[in-house]
């Protein structure tokens, strides 16, 4: 008691009862509060297990994380657009059932990265510490490819269309061995489902070409769905898919295009909400079992990758999980209500944190809006933009400004090219210039004329030092300055 009251500011016995009752009262407060948890005061595992089981409201979840773009582009008003746009669409162009509703998208299929993504718990000895297993060599060309899905809200699919990395365009191949000394070449279609396509490009991924050849196999395969009527194609506002050849092929075969508003594919695309995931899910399944049955020394080529895509898409790309896509997003049934409001509003101020919203009231409000710029493209930047709206991309308008768009595109780069040519003109004529020169040099240096002048210089220098006989070789004089001629500075 002393010595504690004599390092406080308290003089009397009476004053240091009182404070001396409250520190022993928040002492047994502390050792109560961390009698639950662990030496340190932290929770332990069985502390969150009971207080999940105690409040079934909550669950664990995994964290995504996104960019920045997209967290400030998802908004109710943007989402509410796209949903009153999407209702005006499908009355339009009588749009009544799930067989019209169709979704395309691309996804890159790294095996690298699987591969190094596969490990998974052991059994070994008590002695080991650390288990380790060897990737085999990847083949160039295989370490990624892009797999490019078109699926129905009914369920179906088209078959798939892959774009391989490497040179050769159309109709890809593996060489195969017989195991009698001869080889053949397999096309890559083979080893996946009937119909599908493969494509070579120097990096795996569209470009506005190979769009075109997409547009157009997709303008095939759904021009036999539901004949005579239109259906709706959603897809994500990427600059590759404003190709006015792609989607004038597409309107052809009643078709009409509907892009979403930029940055928000990971809420309204159908393929990314379930089908996607889970391809890769099970993609990463395969080469787990994959890896152990390769032999030493081998090599992961194009046809483990082309297994790979077969086998994730065949489980992933099922038709639960495509129409689970659709429920989801609420593409189809159409209905706004499926998207998680406060997702939307999560992490945008105190403000919009406590604001109640009804996306189909939204929708509704916002509907005139929503229907005068659905077939208005607003030109931003050399191009047109889709902030924040859904764009009809096969209306007249629409095409009219791609079409402008491109004309733009071209121009600079017809150009561009123009100025490149005379660049390389002029470094054409210059070393030529040079060239030129340099031989006429020689031409001179050989002549006879030349070679006469230089003897009798030669001569000339020779008596004067013939007379003068033997030079001592210079030495330096202490204190001596020598003086050097100025160099003049080289031209830049």
């Amino acid at each position: 008691m002393a010595a504690w009251t004599k390092g406080g500011d308290i003089l009397t016995c009476e004053l240091a009862t009182i404070p001396l009752r409250q520190y022993t009262a928040d002492v047994r407060r502390d050792e109560e509060s961390e009698r639950p948890f662990s030496g340190g005061g932290f929770p332990g595992r069985s502390f969150f297990d009971l207080f999940l089981k105690r409040r079934p409201q909550l669950r664990r979840v995994r964290p995504v994380g996104i960019e920045s773009a997209r967290a400030d582009a998802s908004t109710p008003e943007a989402v509410s657009r796209f949903f009153a746009v999407f209702r005006f669409l499908c009355r339009d162009f009588n749009i009544t059932r799930s067989a019209q509703v169709w979704n395309t998208d691309e996804s890159m299929m790294n095996a690298q990265a699987f591969m190094e993504t596969t490990p998974m718990t052991v059994v070994a000895g008590k002695g080991t510490t650390n288990p380790e297993f060897v990737f085999p060599s990847v083949q160039s060309g295989a370490e990624a490819a892009s797999l490019v899905a078109t699926v129905c809200a009914d369920g179906t699919r088209l078959p798939l269309h892959v774009i391989v990395a490497g040179g050769g365009g159309r109709l890809p191949y593996a060489v195969k061995d017989n195991g009698n000394g001869k080889t053949r070449r397999v096309p890559l279609e083979a080893y996946l489902d009937e119909g599908a396509e493969v494509h070579r490009r120097d990096k795996p991924g569209f470009d506005g070409d190979l769009w075109d050849v997409y547009a157009s196999y997709a303008a095939r395969g759904l021009a036999g769905k539901c004949p005579g009527q239109w259906k709706v194609l959603l897809m994500d506002g990427c600059k590759v898919h404003a190709s006015v050849i792609g989607l004038r092929m597409l309107k052809a075969s009643k078709v009409v295009v509907l892009m979403f508003p930029s940055h928000l594919s990971h809420i309204l695309q159908a393929l990314d909400s379930a089908s996607f995931l889970k391809t890769k899910a099970y993609a990463r399944a395969h080469i787990r079992g994959l890896l152990p049955t390769l032999p030493r020394n081998s090599r992961f080529n194009l046809v483990h990758v082309m297994g790979m895509i077969k086998a994730g898409a065949f489980q992933g790309l099922s038709s639960v999980n495509i129409v689970n896509g659709f429920k989801k997003t609420g593409t189809w049934p159409i209905c706004p209500s499926e998207i998680d409001v406060g997702r939307l509003l999560l992490g945008k101020g105190s403000k919009n944190s406590v604001r109640k919203v009804d996306l189909k009231l939204l929708a509704t409000r916002l509907g005139p809006e929503a229907r005068r710029d659905m077939r208005q493209p607003i030109v931003t930047f050399g191009s047109v933009s889709s902030r924040r709206l859904a764009l009809e991309a096969t209306a007249p308008a629409v095409l009219k400004a791609f079409a402008a768009q491109d004309a733009e595109s071209a121009r600079k780069r017809a150009a561009k090219d123009k100025l490149q040519a005379a660049r390389d003109a002029k470094a054409a004529a210059a070393i030529a210039a040079e060239a030129r020169l340099v031989a006429e040099a020689a031409v001179r240096r050989g002549s006879p004329e030349f070679q006469a002048r230089k003897r009798s210089l030669r001569e000339r220098a020779e008596r004067p030092r013939a007379a003068a006989g033997d030079v001592h070789p210079y030495t330096p004089d202490p204190g001596a300055v020598v003086e050097l001629e100025a160099r003049r500075k080289r031209q830049r």
